[in-house]
């Protein structure tokens, strides 16, 4: 007797598949959100640099036309969007010089696909040596199935243990 997975492992595993590109989905959001911001920032810190240049070049033609008098107030907002342009291209380079997120890993995903197939071998295994339907696989076959079905088991308690003690670490 063959074991055959049941009908259900593709819905598992398309579920398994969504979730992943669930996670995906909201890593690159995360990564465009932050390119943007820093974009953004840079694009106001430029433009507020033009406009110091026009505000500069506007006193200091008012400077040499009214023998300092008004060019004191065309200085002051002058300097101030000197020190706006050269904050907004600061906070951009930092923000575009942060390493980018990592991809996230499939480790939850990986965990239910252990699950989605390690429950149903062993509920076929132990249902067929219970009803006795297995009597008619040798026992080379049964011994084998048995043996996958402890591997399955032991490689899902030892990826959960490793999870584990990762975040112990961290």
């Amino acid at each position: 007797m063959d074991f055959v997975m049941p009908v259900n492992t593709s819905s598992s595993l398309n579920l398994i598949f969504r979730s992943y590109l669930a996670d995906l989905r909201q890593w690159m959001t995360r990564l465009v959100t932050g390119y943007a911001f820093a974009c953004s920032f840079m694009l106001a810190g430029a433009v507020s640099l033009l406009i110091a240049i026009g505000i500069g070049v506007g006193a200091a033609f008012h400077a040499l036309e009214m023998h300092y008098g008004i060019w004191i107030a065309y200085a002051a907002i002058g300097g101030a969007f000197v020190l706006l342009g050269i904050l907004g291209l600061v906070m951009g380079r930092v923000l575009l010089a942060r390493p980018a997120p990592a991809v996230p890993r499939p480790g939850r995903q990986a965990d239910m696909l252990k699950r989605a197939i390690a429950v149903p071998v062993a509920a076929r295994l132990i249902a067929t040596t219970r009803t006795g339907a297995g009597a008619s696989v040798d026992p080379t076959t049964r011994a084998l199935a048995a043996g996958a079905a402890i591997m399955l088991v032991g490689w899902f308690a030892a990826s959960r243990a490793r999870r584990q003690r990762d975040a112990i670490q961290d």
